[in-house]
């Protein structure tokens, strides 16, 4: 018997898999909130910060992501969640211990490696306790952790970095006096801890028999994706246009405001925190619940209509925001870009879970997951590094480098979010007859 879709408990699950999503990017993003000390305290160059956000990250997250995504087919998806959870919570401490980039880049690796486990088997648990109808708010409602993580890191990560320089650092056992930066990451890996202990209380709801009788591989997964390449292609690369430019930002937002605005770290953490805070969430909501919306109503290709909605509307935001040096415009254009980037971020993963069979879909999310996060996390922090020190090699001209990713992104994505809406229509058509 198939457990019964949509039910309280259901959304309890959604919940409490957002507060997973949420902790993970509390230890990302707590990186972005203390670039400048470290670009300080070790010497570093732009581009190394934009490889310790990125890159480092993603080395071990997109190479993983894949076996651990079949092991979310065929596995229990909690424990698996639980795991990760666990270590990549003590890499985050890890980064605390951190005196190199070459340390530091290495315990950022490990991060990467623990959240690998979270997004497919996730996926995967959502896709099993809800209906097609109402998957993408509660997609959106676990996406919208990534929103609340990362004002969680600036917000709660300023407050505590303030603290931190009032008492000139922390004194832990063991470790002796340690800078303020450094004991940020040490505190920030604690939550996790709680978090795993809760994810004890999430049941594996029943497979379909498809799912127990079959045993997917990667081939059966690339099969798959050929006999609807043309969907898949357009929507991944929709996908990493819209993610790209909301997890640059996302990176180089609070040394922008630090380095054009002379904010404290402290103070870059609580102003962007808070416009995340607000902002993110109802971004994420508006994708889902408008993603739902159009479906319902018979639009097609309705991922498609919302990515390619949002991303063209975040090119005037983001231009004032690159621009201008009125401190009002700037948090107001930083609002709204925010709010436009993450509208996208529910239709590109409920787009691929509707695009995908029930027995494929923790692996497809972690193929999906794999390239996504190559591209826009490993890609885009860097990039805007690079073109920041080697194109107008000024630190001032931060605002230049986001600018123009900007509007080259955001048009690309748009150009292939429409482009997927025919065969996007078509596939989804498709696993309808077969249902």
């Amino acid at each position: 018997m198939i457990a019964r879709k949509d039910t309280p408990y259901a959304w309890y699950v959604a919940l409490l898999l957002s507060s997973a999503h949420l902790i993970s990017f509390v230890d990302r993003f707590v990186m972005s909130l203390v670039l400048a000390p470290i670009k300080h305290q070790l010497g570093l160059t732009d581009t190394q910060l934009g490889l310790l956000h990125g890159t480092g990250f993603v080395i071990l997250y997109t190479i993983v992501a894949v076996p651990l995504g079949h092991i979310a087919d065929i596995g229990n998806r909690r424990n698996l969640i639980i795991a990760g959870v666990v270590i990549w919570s003590l890499a985050t401490a890890a980064c605390g211990l951190a005196d190199s980039f070459n340390s530091l880049f290495a315990a950022r690796i490990a991060v990467g490696f623990g959240e690998a486990a979270l997004v497919p088997a996730a996926m995967s648990l959502i896709a099993g306790y809800f209906s097609r109808e109402k998957l993408a708010r509660a997609v959106a409602t676990f996406t919208m952790g990534a929103s609340l993580g990362q004002s969680t890191a600036l917000l709660g990560g300023g407050m505590i970095l303030a603290w931190l320089y009032s008492r000139g650092g922390l004194s832990l056992p063991g470790l002796g006096d340690t800078p303020p930066w450094q004991a940020l990451f040490i505190l920030a890996s604690l939550p996790g801890v709680m978090v795993a202990a809760l994810m004890l209380t999430v049941r594996e709801p029943l497979r379909t028999h498809e799912a127990l009788h079959s045993k997917p591989n990667l081939g059966t997964v690339f099969a798959y994706i050929g006999e609807h390449r043309s969907a898949f292609l357009w929507h991944t690369v929709a996908s990493a246009a819209a993610i790209l430019l909301a997890q640059s930002y996302a990176a180089w937002a609070p040394t922008f405001y630090i380095r054009l605005f002379d904010y404290s770290p402290a103070q870059t953490g609580f102003t962007v925190g808070i416009i995340v805070l607000v902002v993110g969430p109802l971004g994420h909501l508006t994708g889902g619940w408008l993603t739902d919306k159009l479906q319902a109503a018979g639009v097609k290709g309705a991922p498609s209509v919302v990515i390619g909605g949002m991303l063209p509307m975040a090119i005037l935001p983001g231009f004032l925001f690159c621009v201008t040096r009125n401190e009002f415009i700037s948090l107001i254009s930083y609002g709204l870009l925010t709010f436009f980037t993450t509208a996208a971020a529910p239709p590109a993963l409920s787009g691929i879970q509707m695009l995908t069979p029930p027995r494929l879909r923790g692996m497809m999310s972690a193929c999906f997951l794999a390239v996504i996060t190559f591209t826009a996390v490993g890609f885009g922090p860097p990039l805007i590094g690079m073109i920041t020190d080697h194109v107008f090699g000024d630190a001032q001209a931060l605002g230049s480098s986001l600018l123009l990713a900007t509007v080259v992104f955001a048009l690309i994505g748009a150009l292939a979010a429409w482009r997927s809406r025919t065969p996007v229509t078509a596939t989804l058509d498709a696993l309808a007859e077969r249902t």
